[in-house]
């Protein structure tokens, strides 16, 4: 069928006849034509070039200039393309149509006026289309606007009391103006995501809801008080139902392949109380219910107030745009990543009060990405933006996911962003709860070819200046509980998880990092909310020490008692480490209440993490004693000084511990190897994961240490002191088959420290000599600072 394009209107001309006057008398000036119409109806057949209303499968172009205002449900049609003015009547309509092209603008309500009817777009079209780069079954906005503003709504709100297994009515936190028919999601509370729950309102009085069926699980409803601060476990509950809906055709369900919303560069949004659902295509890039897509700043524009429902590839994605303003949504059932900023190019946006729930892992081979196997109902690319009052309810992976590319990725490649050294805009007042992975996962971000990678976050006051320093990322305020692992999980520099009030995890917070610390929070074991059990025989725990230095300070805990089914505690390590840790990993002002204050399990002998696991008691808050230290149950560690605490498997010492590394230059194996102390006190490492060359150790300083060698042995060994005071030394020795070697101090391999004439003479050296013993074929070192250091390196090198 040949395009239908808009009728030109022509005014007649005002005809007038020929009057005889005489030569004094004055022609009066013909009147000026009327105005055409502000607007035409689409019911007219004037409107339309051939006098004749679209008729089933029209393809149907609104001119530059005219506006035409639908006032009918017109039958399906092949395609719409505004080229002027659409707008629809206050009246319930429905437009189906394969796809629509906005180049001129789209209106269904407005800011000012919003839309009170019901208004349906179906969008039908058939996979094979291509629409001007924006593929097929398509609402695109290519250089025009769209503007669709619903009746106002209470999108969410939360329960406020808890509604039991079999009960048909919720009592809600109001005001709401749900109306019986309306669809709405409650979302689950405890571990099990999939625990949400779709009902139908069949009557609603005041605050109380009742529902048209039963509910299958229970959903927690209180809030519950620890130390001052609220824990808010209460079900979210969120409206599906809007009066403004964009779908795809109930075939979408089949067949994973829906609608989907593109507004592309040059072209305007404002989306506020609408509907999508049956929408995104399966296993397709940039084919998403709705997609900004490299629109570069977009100040004024906004995604409020919306739900994303039921949909086949996320819920909303924003790829190479700017300063949108996304609040007040609901995103449920949803395939992938929900909130999705794309490429790590994305800054100044601002998310806030959004809720997400039911975030689903894609079928076997159809990830969009790699990650999306472990998807986040918001995946985060770039810091540099706003994140307020947002909540993961529920997730087959993560909740927040910070998933930091070096640089951006994809069509952005090339964009001069360094993510991974970005300072963080603002993430405050943030939840997640029911995730099967973590709640707050800030590492592990895409390369290149969007495989995933560790990434170590380090905001620097000058991204891409690796001299620039470093300054605070502040996670601020953020509730986690409900994960089947961990709540938070954060691997950088200079990170603080601050206010947390984090309750029913099995673990609480892990620091892989370095300088960041968990500051005046409250930590809950089990709460009142506990229809579900944790996992049987899993160490269950509060805040895990790692890496470092990290740690905790102004932080109560409470509840982390023991049972017959979970060893509980407030404090661990890091299960299952094999890697080094920071000897000054703290605990500072921490209160417990009604908990086991640290549990560290017997060390794996594959684990040399686990063998030097320490924690700094500064004040005495974690053992009664300021200044004492925590070690693992190993002889290496303990010394006649310590004492053991059976419940913590444990023992308090009232020594220092420091790091002590072998390493080989070449990379030769060090490793298997022991490390005796010179009171016969032994340990076997068995090196670093997948780095036999590197073996690490928590050593008392001031001692002497022997190595002994399983293998072959090293030619080129380099012995480390780390995390060391001005007057600790450590007296190592290790074999070595000649006395033909050059000992370099710190680096410095311009000069040979210079060899002792006895052990004697080493032992009253200041680090500046080493003594080679020939009769047992033994290099004997000596660590100690430099003035000004905090650490000693001595490389062994043969002549």
């Amino acid at each position: 069928m040949r395009p239908i394009v808009h009728r030109r209107w022509h005014w007649p001309a005002l005809l007038t006849a020929a009057v005889a006057c005489s030569a004094d008398s004055p022609v009066e000036p013909p009147p000026p034509p009327p105005p055409p119409p502000a607007f035409l109806l689409w019911s007219n057949p004037n409107a339309w070039p051939n006098r004749s209303v679209p008729g089933p499968g029209a393809e149907v172009v609104i001119p530059a200039g005219a506006t035409i205002r639908l006032d009918l449900t017109p039958p399906p049609l092949r395609s719409v393309t505004v080229l002027g003015r659409l707008e629809f009547a206050d009246r319930d309509l429905s437009l189906t149509t394969d796809w629509m092209v906005i180049k001129g603008s789209l209106s269904i309500g407005s800011e000012s006026s919003p839309f009170t009817k019901r208004a349906v777009i179906t969008l039908t079209g058939p996979s094979t289309d291509a629409i001007d780069g924006a593929g097929a079954k398509v609402l695109a906005v290519i250089g025009g606007t769209a503007e669709l503003v619903g009746r106002p709504r209470t999108t969410w709100t939360k329960l406020s009391a808890t509604a039991a297994p079999g009960a048909s009515q919720l009592t809600v936190v109001g005001p709401i103006d749900w109306q019986p028919g309306d669809r709405i999601v409650i979302a689950s509370t405890d571990f099990d995501p999939m625990q949400a729950e779709e009902a139908i309102v069949a009557g609603v009085q005041g605050n109380e809801v009742t529902l048209q069926s039963a509910l299958r699980y229970r959903h927690w409803g209180q809030l519950q008080q620890y130390a001052g601060k609220t824990l808010d476990e209460r079900a979210e509950v969120g409206l599906l139902s809007r009066n403004i809906v964009i779908q795809g055709d109930s075939a979408s369900l089949a067949t994973g392949f829906g609608g989907h919303v593109m507004v592309m560069q040059g072209g305007v949004a404002r989306i506020d109380g609408v509907e999508f659902t049956r929408m995104g295509q399966k296993k397709t890039l940039a084919r998403y219910p709705m997609h900004w897509h490299l629109s570069g700043s977009v100040a004024g524009q906004y995604f409020r107030n919306n739900a994303v429902w039921k949909t086949f590839n996320r819920c909303l994605t924003i790829h190479g745009t700017n300063d949108l303003q996304v609040s007040g949504n609901v995103c449920y059932d949803n395939i992938g990543h929900a909130y999705f900023l794309e490429d790590g190019s994305e800054t100044g946006n601002v998310l806030e009060r959004n809720l997400g729930l039911v975030t689903r892992r894609p079928a076997a081979g159809e990830a969009v990405l790699p990650s999306d196997v472990d998807p986040a109902t918001f995946w985060i690319t770039n810091p540099d933006n706003a994140l307020r009052r947002n909540v993961a309810a529920g997730s087959r992976g993560f909740g927040f996911w910070f998933a930091l590319p070096e640089s951006p990725t994809g069509l952005s490649v090339g964009h001069p962003a360094k993510p991974r050294q970005t300072p963080l805009r603002e993430f405050r007042d943030n939840v997640a709860h029911s995730n099967n992975n973590t709640g707050l996962n800030v590492d592990d971000g895409p390369r290149p070819d969007d495989t995933i990678e560790t990434v170590h976050y380090n905001p620097r006051q000058i991204p891409g200046n690796s001299g620039s320093p470093l300054v605070t990322a502040r996670f601020v305020n953020f509730t986690g509980y409900k994960h089947s692992f961990r709540a938070v999980w954060l691997r950088g520099s200079e990170l603080r998880l601050e206010g947390a009030i984090l309750g029913d995890n099995h673990i609480g917070g892990t620091f892989a990092s370095n300088e960041t610390f968990i500051t005046d929070g409250v930590v809950v074991g089990p709460s009142a909310n506990s229809a579900t059990p944790f996992t049987r025989n899993f160490p269950v725990r509060g805040y895990e020490f790692y890496d470092g230095r990290v740690g905790a300070e102004r932080v109560t805990f409470i509840d982390f008692q023991p049972t017959a089914s979970n060893y509980m505690s407030a404090l661990g390590y890091n299960r299952k480490n094999g890697f080094p840790i920071n000897t000054l990993n703290y605990g500072k002002q921490l209160t417990f209440i009604n908990s086991n204050q640290l549990f560290l399990e017997a060390p794996a002998p594959d684990k040399d993490g686990d063998k030097a696991a320490v924690a700094f008691d500064t004040d005495g808050s974690l053992t009664g004693t300021p200044g004492a230290y925590v070690t693992a149950n190993t002889a290496l560690t303990a010394t006649s000084g310590c004492t053991l605490r059976p419940a913590w498997n444990a023992y308090v010492c009232p020594h220092r511990f420091v790091n002590l590394q072998v390493r080989s230059a070449d990379q030769q194996a060090v490793a298997p190897l022991t490390i005796q102390r010179d009171d016969g006190a032994a340990g076997s490492f068995v090196g670093v994961p997948n780095a036999a060359w590197f073996v690490s150790s928590s050593v008392v300083p001031s001692r002497g240490y022997r190595v002994g060698y399983q293998g072959a042995v090293p030619l080129r060994p380099q012995i480390f002191g780390n995390q060391l005071q001005a007057w600790d030394w450590l007296s190592v020795s290790l074999p070595y088959p000649s006395g033909q070697i050059n000992v370099y101090r710190d680096y410095n391999t311009s000069a040979s420290i210079v060899a002792a004439a006895s052990q004697a003479e080493l032992d009253a050296s200041t680090g500046d000599k080493y003594f080679y013993e020939a009769a047992t074929a033994t290099v004997h070192l000596k660590l100690m600072p430099r003035t000004g250091r905090n650490w000693a390196a001595l490389f062994v090198v043969p002549k």
